[in-house]
């Protein structure tokens, strides 16, 4: 994130004959330590700032940003960059201590800080925005906020909305917006989930408890929503797979006392080419409190068996069969008919590699069957197609 700090807070300013305000010189100030990456002493004298001008969008904005690029303390950011986001510019005057709007990159600060808060469908929606502004910004910005959001799958279902969580920020902190706070901004509890509901989600699990309290340090490679087999890191060996009480999966290696030992482990892990590793503490009860043993009835360790088929399905049906999908067999070439469950499925292929069907795919599509889709079998059972393209593409 360095990159914005250096280009944002690094141009220079004359001093001028006429005297400056109190206010502007400690924007000046702040400006300066932040340029110099002293992130500390400039918080301090924004805190100030923001206290007598609490609706100021653009000092908001620096507050909040300082705050995202500082380990540790990325949640006292969020509420100055919602209350920053009730007023952007496309015409954003960098240094200027009269602007009272904030830049577009206060929706990659906002990606990144909800992110770093697991508040993954809200980061989700402010990258949304961030992408609407992409021709206007340098693409490093569009890069780093999907690779923090990498980290942070959601389900599509949880959906939120930016300006209500704008509005109600800025409802919240008419009174105290400049002081520190840990507020909930979605106003919801967290999902928690048992091992009953877990369950319910094709989730087999077994509780993990160590006979320490204190941190344990591993390298998590990757979170998904859906489980992905073992197998399909097949360079990556001794992972550990968790769900936590929200729901999320995360592929984990190690168990260290020791950060710096999970750190040199990280290195060697990223050299294979797994640039978004990073270090965490399983010994987090939230997220790794449970170690996942199979997910639809798919034993993670073992894996997929054999080939993948890939299928385009255009139809499915139990008895009877529609006027429309007897006409797919005077459309379409290559058809035949998957039994799985109690349907039968109308499928064109079959495929060993996703990319062929996808090709396929948008054929179907352009031949008047936009509702088409691709889907993944293996062994003669239905799975997750997403676990299917990492272990065959």
């Amino acid at each position: 994130m360095n990159k914005f700090f250096i280009t944002l807070f690094t141009v220079l300013f004359s001093i001028n004959a006429i005297a400056q305000s109190s206010s502007e010189f400690q924007f000046d100030q702040a400006r300066v330590l932040l340029a110099k990456r002293e992130i500390t002493p400039a918080i301090k004298i924004l805190t100030e700032l923001v206290n007598s001008e609490k609706s100021n969008s653009n000092i908001n904005f620096l507050l909040g940003a300082a705050y995202t690029e500082t380990s540790g303390v990325q949640k006292e950011g969020l509420s100055h960059l919602l209350v920053a986001a009730k007023n952007v510019s496309e015409n954003y005057k960098v240094g200027i201590y009269d602007e009272k709007s904030a830049p577009i990159h206060v929706y990659y600060y906002l990606t990144i800080a909800f992110a770093e808060q697991d508040l993954c469908a809200e980061a989700n929606e402010a990258f949304k925005y961030l992408k609407k502004h992409k021709a206007l910004i340098d693409q490093y910005y569009i890069v780093e906020a999907d690779r923090h959001l990498q980290k942070c799958p959601f389900d599509s279902s949880q959906l939120v909305s930016l300006d209500r969580l704008i509005k109600n920020e800025i409802e919240k902190n008419q009174i105290n917006v400049g002081e520190e706070n840990s507020r909930n901004l979605t106003n919801n509890k967290p999902l928690v989930l048992d091992s009953a509901a877990l369950a319910e989600r094709g989730m087999l699990v077994q509780k993990l408890k160590y006979t320490t309290s204190a941190p344990l340090y591993g390298v998590q490679i990757a979170s998904h929503l859906n489980s992905v087999p073992i197998g399909s890191y097949k360079d990556i060996k001794n992972l550990d797979v968790f769900v936590g009480n929200e729901g999320y999966i995360r592929y984990v290696v190690g168990h260290f006392s020791f950060k710096s030992q999970a750190e040199k482990l990280l290195e060697k892990i990223k050299a294979q080419g797994y640039n978004d590793a990073f270090v965490v503490n399983v010994n987090d009860s939230r997220k790794y409190s449970n170690e996942l043993i199979s997910y639809n009835n798919i034993n993670l360790k073992s894996g997929y068996e054999g080939p993948i088929q890939y299928f385009i399905q255009v139809g499915a049906f139990k008895e009877k069969i529609s006027d429309s999908q007897i006409e797919t067999y005077f459309n379409l070439d290559n058809i035949q008919e998957l039994i799985y469950n109690d349907l039968t499925i109308l499928a064109i292929g079959e495929f060993s590699k996703y990319s062929d069907a996808k090709t396929k795919l948008e054929l179907v599509k352009e031949s008047g069957y936009p509702e088409a889709f691709v889907v993944a079998f293996n062994k003669g059972k239905k799975i997750d197609l997403n676990s299917a393209i990492q272990y065959t593409d």
